[in-house]
């Protein structure tokens, strides 16, 4: 098990698995990590699972991944994190547009 290092790290999310001995282990996840699993997440079809939200959530939502990716990139530059949490950056860039254009708004 790899200790917590907020630098490189997400300090919301753990990926839990089992050992050899099948014992509940829990391991952080890179900033690399996560931004690979929702890639593959959002690669689909965008209409493949549609779930109704309204305009003014998916703005909302847009404002809140917006403000996320800013101070990602607000902590590279002061090298507050690892450099792989640009590609976090990019994928909360990709999914507020998707949420601009669920919102009625266009990039």
């Amino acid at each position: 098990m790899t200790d917590l290092d907020p630098r490189q790290h997400l300090l919301s999310t753990k990926r839990h698995l089992r050992d050899v001995s099948d014992a509940a282990v829990s391991e952080p996840v890179t900033f690399a990590e996560e931004a690979a699993e929702h890639r593959e997440s959002l690669a689909g079809t965008p209409d493949a699972e549609s779930v109704a939200i309204t305009g003014a959530e998916a703005l909302v939502s847009a404002a809140l991944l917006k403000e996320f990716a800013a101070r990602l990139r607000h902590d590279l530059a002061r090298d507050a994190v690892a450099p792989d949490a640009e590609q976090l950056a990019q994928v909360a860039d990709d999914l507020a547009g998707r949420m601009h254009k669920a919102g009625g708004l266009t990039d």
